[in-house]
């Protein structure tokens, strides 16, 4: 009986462990976001030389795409301008505290000719492209937000929050006039960053150089083709 007894302990005892081994090892979650304009946080910032402000106070969050621009705009008597864009993925928050993020990538997507002039934000499409007139590069930084959280209706230039470089991420140059794709780009570590700190404020996009003539424009939350909103696609255990 004491022998039985102790067989019956030993054989719970290991299938206990063996339990305890298949929860630690659980395979890696897919976390797939690409929101839309209900769910979806991101916005133009914009300032103006001398348009008295009016630009900088603005909210642009109703524009359906994310740009970043150093321009001219002499024509509405604003003189020389700067656009960036700020981006939000709410779902990131729902990552459970302690993860391991395994892998994050970003996707972007261009503005067809005819998508750029009825968004009418970047009607001019992307500056650099083989033959294009402007010479600058239109490279980019993809930057974690660190300052405060912000919401896509009330931000704007003047309150916009702060930026941290560290981890930031190039978006290369465009190659093309119009629909230029940006497929995964990998921002695991800024992903991390903002998982470990428990501070989902999202990401600024804005010219490595801004001086005239540059720009680079992708599709946002609010764009009216489903497949071409910002999408991100976390791994994590």
């Amino acid at each position: 009986m004491r022998l039985f007894f102790l067989i019956a302990i030993s054989a719970i005892f290991f299938y206990s462990c063996k339990k305890c081994e298949c929860v630690d090892e659980k395979d890696p979650v897919n976390l797939t976001l690409q929101p839309n304009a209900d769910e979806g946080q991101d916005a133009i910032v914009a300032i103006r030389a001398t348009d008295g402000g009016s630009g900088a106070n603005a909210n642009h969050s109703f524009i359906p795409e994310i740009n970043v621009i150093q321009w001219t705009y002499n024509a509405q008597g604003a003189g020389e301008g700067t656009n960036r864009s700020y981006l939000k993925f709410a779902g990131l928050s729902a990552i459970p505290a302690g993860s391991e993020i395994i892998s994050a990538k970003l996707s972007l997507y261009g503005l067809s000719e005819a998508e750029t002039t009825q968004s009418g934000a970047a009607p001019f499409g992307n500056s650099t492209y083989s033959g294009s007139p402007y010479t600058g590069s239109n490279k980019a930084w993809l930057k974690r937000v660190v300052g405060a959280d912000w919401n896509e209706a009330t931000i704007n230039w003047v309150n916009k929050p702060s930026t941290t470089d560290n981890n930031q991420v190039e978006i290369p140059a465009s190659t093309t006039h119009y629909n230029y794709d940006i497929i995964d780009l990998d921002i695991t570590a800024m992903v991390k960053d903002i998982v470990n700190s428990k501070q989902n404020y999202g990401f600024c996009f804005q010219l490595q150089t801004e001086q005239i003539y540059r720009s680079l424009s992708f599709a946002a939350s609010e764009f009216q083709v489903a497949s071409k909103r910002p999408k991100l696609i976390v791994q994590y255990k």
